[in-house]
């Protein structure tokens, strides 16, 4: 049966302040359940209750314990400090690969949304088969827009096929375009966007960090030998110092020779700011998205999260989003510019703590 790794480390900071340092977006509910608990949801059909490791950070431990009841203590693997997800993921194989390495290993964000999950489970399946040849299979998403926001992968030749589903060679890997390229690339049926999920044994990426990312695969190797001993989480937190941040697109994706990308169009989105929402949740009649008890008046396209009730008059493309930490109030243009918000309140002596 196939492993899965979720990745719930992030902090998700441009989704403040829902998403905050002590319980960032992962652990944020926009419906009924949190992100992290859909993802849980999503993927424990095809792996099993003691098929679900968890990588993310030693503090968030209780609250994912508090969600997840039935997942295993030894399942849940501490990254000390974060470093982009070449060195998580390394990690989370090395874990797995001490109990499972011939199995299909799942890697998935946990901070994604997807509404088809029964075809979710369809591809991830057929993607499971095709990485136990020891290929390492991404999933790509259909577009529906010309977005600027997700990276893209270039397909061409089929590889494999089941029914309907298929896995294709990749071509390229292409980062984050300018809408320029982001309208050529919705026009092409040939370039997808990159999901973040991934497929593969976890021997096999192992192998690949071995021949891609030699200094990586040398420090796992040094955590590797103190397995099982009380220096463990001493020795991990000392070698995760010393790595530098790489993403796994990057120090592998982009170079090895296995890679496979399987198209998919379930509607999937990666919630990275407020405005996202929108594509995702239906609006009113004056075009307003409210997710809680909104009053509007003369107020049209607003986006609006709150567990009090707020009351809109004549206020336009606004996003309000109030929360037990914060009431946060500003323009949709300014949607993309929460980077720049997050760092000045950091170095605020009075309110660095809402963040």
């Amino acid at each position: 049966m196939p492993i899965a790794l979720i990745m719930a480390g992030g902090k998700g900071e441009r989704l403040w302040p829902l998403s905050v340092s002590k319980k960032p977006k992962q652990f944020a509910a926009l419906m009924n359940k949190t992100f992290f608990q859909m993802t849980v949801d999503r993927i424990l059909p095809l792996v099993g209750e003691n098929g679900i490791y968890v990588v993310t950070q030693e503090n968030f431990k209780s609250e994912i314990l508090k969600e997840v009841p039935f997942l295993l203590e030894k399942n849940i693997i501490f990254e000390p400090v974060g470093r982009n997800t070449a060195p998580c993921i390394g990690l989370g194989a090395l874990t797995i690969a001490h109990e499972n390495p011939d199995e299909a290993m799942i890697v998935i964000p946990s901070d994604h949304l997807v509404f088809d999950e029964e075809r979710f489970c369809e591809i991830v399946d057929f993607g499971c088969e095709v990485a136990m040849q020891d290929y390492l299979i991404t999933i790509g998403i259909t577009p529906n827009e010309a977005h600027t926001g997700y990276g893209y992968i270039h397909y061409g030749d089929e590889k494999f096929c089941k029914q309907d589903i298929k896995a294709c060679q990749v071509l390229e890997f292409i980062e984050k375009p300018d809408i320029e390229k982001a309208n050529y690339f919705f026009s092409n049926p040939t370039y997808l966007w990159n999901s973040g999920i991934f497929i593969w044994k976890a021997q096999t990426i192992l192998e690949e960090i071995a021949t891609h990312m030699s200094d990586l695969y040398q420090s796992l190797k040094t955590i590797q030998r103190y397995w099982g001993t009380p220096e463990l989480e001493t020795v991990k937190s000392q070698v995760f110092n010393t790595l530098p941040s790489i993403s796994i697109d990057y120090g592998i994706m982009e170079k090895s020779k296995r890679v496979l990308v399987i198209p998919a169009s379930f509607r999937w989105n990666d919630i990275g700011s407020w405005s996202v929402l929108e594509k995702v949740f239906p609006v009113d009649k004056s075009k307003n998205l409210s997710l809680g008890p909104h009053f509007g008046l003369q107020s049209y396209h607003n986006i609006i999260y709150c567990k009090k009730p707020i009351i809109t008059f004549g206020v336009n493309d606004l996003i309000i989003v109030e929360t037990d930490t914060a009431v946060l109030v500003m323009p949709k243009s300014f949607d993309q510019k929460m980077k720049e918000l997050i760092q000045e309140l950091k170095r605020s002596d009075e309110f660095h703590n809402l963040i």
